[in-house]
């Protein structure tokens, strides 16, 4: 009896093994959506042209990227102009984005969407092409173009303050492109993180179970590494959050002190 329970076990895994890599040709799309997860949109049931659902203060946009790809954008104000901001527009939301403050540009991982961004400052929340409301389909030029064009129209609107892009998850792979795709257009040739010129911080907890540790930790050492073989003063830092806080792949913000860890 056992004899034939292991055959066919043997038979089932060699199918599988097969296949697999079959069907996946045949049907490429169904890698992306296997990386990106980006049909799945949470929270469900969901208005996102009408933020007020979820946040306070907070205005959606939406900006065109490229021909036929159209990306939503939620605007959430810095807590001193909260009062300011009941029956205002759009357009009155563009404009504070020049009173000094910094601007963060938040990048979502992958099944999320431009919901769950952290309060503070002025903060952007981009759903990339595919994700949420936005249309097109995801790829990885995709969405750092997405990311690129909001920062570009960003550092347009803002009238010199300071812009960060945070990345999440997949959202900081997202957000080292973005950045580097800057880097080039200032006329440096850039390569990988390591030829990386801007300020960097990383955010980490020791708990994450889906990007392990030490891969953040590498990410850090690759990037220290070399801005002291080119002798720069470009800052590079990683905080560290220890598994008791049970912060996990998405609680860091529940830090009481990111604010001014990030400021």
């Amino acid at each position: 009896m056992a004899v034939p329970r292991m055959k066919r076990a043997v038979l089932f895994l060699i199918t599988a093994y097969v296949s697999v890599p079959v069907i996946l040709y045949l049907f490429p799309w169904i890698l992306g959506h296997a990386i990106y997860a980006h049909l799945l949109r949470i929270p469900f049931f969901v208005d996102l042209g009408r933020p007020e659902q979820l946040l306070n203060h907070t205005c959606n946009f939406y900006l065109t990227t490229e021909e036929g790809v159209s990306v939503g954008v939620w605007h959430t104000l810095p807590a001193s102009q909260w009062e300011q901001a009941a029956g205002r527009g759009p357009e009155w939301y563009q404009e504070t984005l020049g009173d000094g403050r910094p601007v963060i540009i938040y990048l979502h991982g992958n099944l999320g969407t431009r919901w769950d961004d952290a309060a503070g400052y002025h903060v952007l929340s981009l759903d990339y092409r595919g994700f949420g409301d936005s249309s097109g389909e995801p790829s990885e030029a995709g969405l750092t173009a997405d990311a690129l064009y909001l920062h570009q129209w960003v550092k347009t609107h803002s009238r010199g303050s300071r812009v960060c892009l945070w990345g999440h998850s997949l959202g900081s792979g997202v957000a080292t492109n973005t950045a580097l795709k800057v880097q080039e257009q200032g006329e440096i040739k850039p390569l990988n993180l390591k030829t990386l010129m801007s300020p960097l911080l990383v955010l980490h907890a020791e708990d994450d179970d889906i990007v392990p540790y030490h891969m953040g930790l590498k990410l850090y050492e690759i990037s220290l590494q070399a801005q002291r073989e080119r002798n720069t003063e470009v800052q590079v830092q990683m905080i560290s959050y220890s598994a008791n806080l049970g912060y996990s792949h998405n609680n860091i913000y529940l830090d009481p002190n990111l604010p001014k860890v990030v400021g």
